[in-house]
């Protein structure tokens, strides 16, 4: 299956998670926060396999924010675009940034 590529809305729930939580969140909200991603792919009718935002993949993607939100100093160097804009959007425009959050877990909260 072909890499998908992160959604906005995605980023943000992740970002929340790791401002949360920081690299230490919990196995279940990591899973949970997994299964709102899998929830989400499903109602928009995306073919995805066991790999697609699994914990593993999300906790390597926690370490990313990391390194963006560290300025580089803690976490992995190989964060998208994305994950730079997400964090622009977060100190530039919160409340943008609030209401992308609150309208992802509206929608796919499971």
């Amino acid at each position: 299956m072909a890499r998908v590529t992160w959604a906005e809305e995605e980023a943000v729930a992740l970002f929340n998670l790791y401002f949360q939580e920081g690299m230490n969140a919990p196995i279940e909200k990591i899973v949970h926060l997994s299964q709102i991603y899998r929830k989400r792919a499903e109602d928009l009718g995306m073919a995805i396999d066991e790999k697609f935002r699994n914990v593993s993949g999300l906790k390597m993607q926690l370490a990313c924010i990391q390194y963006v939100v560290t300025g580089g100093r803690e976490g992995m160097s190989n964060a998208s675009k994305l994950f730079y804009k997400t964090y622009e959007l977060f100190l530039r425009d919160p409340e943008k940034y609030r209401a992308i959050l609150n309208s992802f877990y509206e929608k796919y909260d499971v």
